[in-house]
């Protein structure tokens, strides 16, 4: 009985679900020169691990812009990680930096116009 009730609602789950998109579009800047970084766009997820919707490279001039879909059944819940050498303490590590996209660009595309990836946040992890 255990295993039908767990069935239907994975069932139900999938039907109910339906593709959302984001879109992500910016500039990234190391001490008021545009640079290149690695950008990564994440889904949220309660229960599993997250989702990467897709990655790519900002260019030369520091322009990017990132896509990704996921089927949820409630809105998704997007972030931007952006890895990069911006005024690292020691040579050869890469710091993370987090960015929060706000739910209501779901469908949308998202201009973070020029991040400044020289202020360290909170949400900032070095890795070497």
């Amino acid at each position: 009985m255990r295993s039908l009730f767990f069935a239907s609602a994975i069932l139900l789950v999938l039907i109910e679900s339906k593709p959302q998109t984001i879109a992500v579009t910016g500039v990234t800047i190391c001490n008021k020169r545009r640079t290149t970084a690695e950008v990564t766009l994440w889904e949220k997820d309660w229960f599993d691990p997250d989702d990467k919707l897709g990655s790519t490279v900002s260019s030369e001039d520091g322009k990017f812009f990132v896509m990704g879909t996921e089927d949820e059944f409630n809105t998704i819940d997007p972030y931007l990680v952006i890895t990069h050498t911006c005024n690292v303490k020691k040579a050869g590590c890469k710091r993370i930096s987090r960015y929060e996209i706000p739910k209501e660009f779901v469908r949308k595309t998202f201009d973070m116009m020029y991040i400044a990836l020289d202020i360290v946040t909170g949400n900032d992890k070095e890795k070497c």
